[in-house]
């Protein structure tokens, strides 16, 4: 089990005592540290992704920009053009290249091909190595959340992706426990739970803990005795309301957010949940204002730019990910010094309604605190660039309805003019139906119609 700089001794240092950190000597590394290191692979990067990632040299030429003229961090900042999920596409769909021009590697090394769930357009492509960062990355993470070496962990894989996950937490010198992303497997899920006693349950979504409480209420099984000695689970897909953070915190889990870092690696929460950390030795992060594209000040909103710093298979380069995020560079109370991120939502969601913008976080609360919607599914209806009225679709459980379909419209209605100040019209429709108009994993927040 060894990342960059550690090796089988800090698995069995103490006799059988473990470590704090997986790698302590650069998940604790100074500031000006990380920066070095990461203007180190920068160089290295931006020579590897001009001569190999067709889409990269084809967009740094436009720019009028080569790989020389980055001399420094700050040249880069100041000079390096941006790339996006439609360059890849307009590559792709000009050229015939399925991968968008960022295929860099040899073909000899490439080991797979996953992709993006697509929920805001066509999935795009992610490739996959032999020794791949995420790897890295998986071991640094996986040990930051409890889990050691020998330990079970059920790893719950949605539609869109494929079994390389699998290696990663053998890497790790972790048993994982496969499950296909769909409620009916949570019979056997909690079985696996109550007898393998996993230590980490990983990648949990809205929908699978929605079936999980019904099925809780339902069969009257104690959540308690099923997650008893588990550190936690990992939950992404969307931000986490904060009804379902304390619902399954009342069952004995605790839960860790991620969510993506581009395409090729992933941000997770540490046990102190103050954001998701960023493993900043691997990749360069950039909160930029969305108006200028300038640097933004720790705390405040802006996009989530990012650069990969070391994958030889797919240079991201200067990445905008559409993802409005706040984040902070001081050190996080577990003792790590990488960046934390908090996700803010998708720029895309962003949505203006009588002049002011509406994001679906501002929604949750008052949706949620409808019986009959609490779950908490919804979809904005943009059919407009900028509306005059909230149109929002709304889920419901009509088992749980104690008056009229129209009283819960007008109920729900009345509580988001109060929430967010605008005039709302709402449309309901069973959660179940909710569901199918998204990946299994989560709903668009946002849609056409």
């Amino acid at each position: 089990m060894r990342s960059d700089s550690v090796g089988s001794a800090a698995v069995a240092a103490g006799g059988g005592r473990f470590p704090a950190y997986f790698d302590e000597r650069v998940e604790t590394m100074p500031r000006a540290d990380i920066a070095a290191l990461q203007e180190a692979r920068l160089h290295l990067l931006l020579g590897h992704a001009y001569e190999h990632a067709p889409l990269i040299r084809q967009v740094w030429q436009a720019a009028g920009v080569s790989p020389s003229d980055i001399r420094s961090l700050d040249d880069f900042a100041a000079k390096a053009p941006f790339t996006s999920k439609d360059h890849v596409r307009a590559f792709r769909d000009q050229g015939g290249d399925p991968f968008g021009g960022m295929n860099s590697a040899d073909p000899h090394f490439l080991k797979g091909v996953t992709f993006t769930s697509g929920t805001t357009g066509d999935p795009t492509p992610v490739l996959r190595g032999g020794r791949s960062i995420s790897e890295i990355c998986t071991m640094r993470d996986s040990w930051m959340l409890g889990a050691r070496p020998g330990d079970y962990v059920t790893v719950v894989r949605p539609t869109f992706r494929v079994g390389h996950v699998n290696r990663h937490y053998q890497e790790a010198g972790l048993i994982p426990i496969l499950f296909k992303h769909a409620p009916a497997i949570l019979p056997d899920f909690f079985r696996a739970a109550r007898l393998y006693r996993p230590s980490l349950h990983y990648f949990l979504s809205t929908p699978l803990l929605i079936a999980m409480e019904e099925y809780f209420e339902k069969t009257g099984t104690d959540p308690r005795v099923i997650f008893e000695g588990c550190h936690g689970a990992t939950v992404g897909g969307e931000p986490l309301s904060p009804r379902r953070l304390e619902v399954v915190r009342s069952w004995g889990l605790d839960l860790f957010e991620v969510s993506g870092l581009g395409e090729s690696l992933t941000l997770v929460e540490c046990p102190a949940h103050d954001g998701m950390h960023a493993w900043e030795d691997q990749a360069l992060i950039e909160c930029l204002d969305v108006r200028d594209d300038s640097p933004v000040a720790d705390g405040e909103v802006g996009e989530l730019v990012v650069t990969v710093l070391n994958d030889p298979f797919q240079p991201m380069v200067r990445y905008r990910t559409d993802d409005l995020v706040t984040v902070s560079r001081g050190p996080c109370a577990c003792g790590r010094t990488h960046a934390r991120i908090r996700i803010v939502g998708r720029k895309s969601d962003q949505t203006f309604v009588a002049g002011k913008p509406v994001m679906p976080r501002d929604l949750q609360l008052a949706i949620e605190g409808q019986r009959a919607s609490r779950a908490g599914l919804f979809q904005i209806i943009r059919f407009a660039e900028e509306m005059d009225i909230l149109r929002i679709r709304i889920g419901y459980d009509p088992a749980a309805l104690a008056n009229t379909v129209k009283a819960h419209g007008d109920a729900l209605r009345d509580a988001l003019e109060a929430a967010v100040g605008v005039p709302v019209e709402v449309l309901l429709t069973p959660d179940a139906e909710l569901l199918k108009l998204g990946p299994p994993h989560k709903i668009p927040r946002v849609a056409k119609a």
